[in-house]
């Protein structure tokens, strides 16, 4: 079995459940406004769009810049799919503030605290800086370090973006293990070098365009493949000295 000294996690959908946040802002937003917008549809649209703008940063058709600047150009190309929503100052500051809310999955937590004791845990994510770092303060974790492809010259799945990563670690790719719910993600960091773990996803997020795999992995494609985080730290914990 491989030997890391370091994980990193993704964690929009991975760790933070940004279906539910986004749901529960609509349904207020249908109360204040006495529309109907289905919250789930809404909420799936929106992630969607978010990841095709992104994919104009990375071909280099809009500059670089972070997911907080990323979500209002998003929620812009959503109007004409939901005519009924009026997307003045405040609704849309009640959006955006969905994303710095999110809830990690309750069974995380523990895991995490777990992991913490024998590796260096960062996070290597799409998502801005501070939406992580208020989102883990909104669900009382931490991690070691916090690198948000904002920083980065690139954005996830490509290679830069999980080399620049762990050269921030001041590891090797081999060094370090991206743990992640998308094959997709995990399928890119395997292509550099880095080692892969696999938890089950707890949320059913539809394939992005320009990420889809035509066929998912086997679990042999995986250094680790668990159910839950409470199996993968068991998986990961096993056999390794206290960092």
């Amino acid at each position: 079995m491989r030997k890391f000294k370091a994980l990193a996690f993704d964690v929009g959908g991975s760790v933070f459940d940004w279906k539910s946040a986004i749901s529960l802002a609509i349904s207020e937003i249908n109360a204040a406004q006495n529309i109907q917008v289905d919250p789930e549809t809404f909420a799936m649209e929106w992630r969607k769009q978010l990841f095709l703008v992104l994919m104009e940063v990375r071909r280099g058709e809009l500059p670089h810049m972070n997911v907080d600047a990323v979500l209002p150009i998003a929620l812009q190309r959503l109007d004409i799919g939901f005519p009924e929503l009026d997307l003045n100052i405040s609704t849309v500051a009640r959006l955006l503030r969905a994303w710095h809310s999110m809830q990690v999955w309750e069974d995380f937590p523990p895991a995490l605290a777990r992991l913490k004791e024998k590796y260096t845990v960062m996070v290597l994510t799409i998502l801005s800086f501070s939406i992580v770092a208020d989102s883990s303060k909104s669900s009382g974790i931490t991690w070691d370090g916090i690198i948000s492809c904002e920083f980065l010259n690139h954005y996830k799945p490509e290679a830069g973006a999980y080399l620049e990563g762990c050269e921030l670690i001041g590891l090797k790719p081999e060094e370090v293990c991206l743990v992640a719910v998308h094959p997709s993600d995990l399928m890119a960091a395997k292509a550099v070098g880095m080692g892969t773990a696999y938890s089950a996803p707890q949320l059913n997020e539809p394939d992005i365009p320009g990420q889809t795999m035509p066929d998912l992995p086997p679990p042999e494609s995986y250094d680790f493949y668990a159910d839950s985080f409470e199996e993968l730290a068991d998986m990961m914990c096993e056999g390794v000295e206290n960092y």
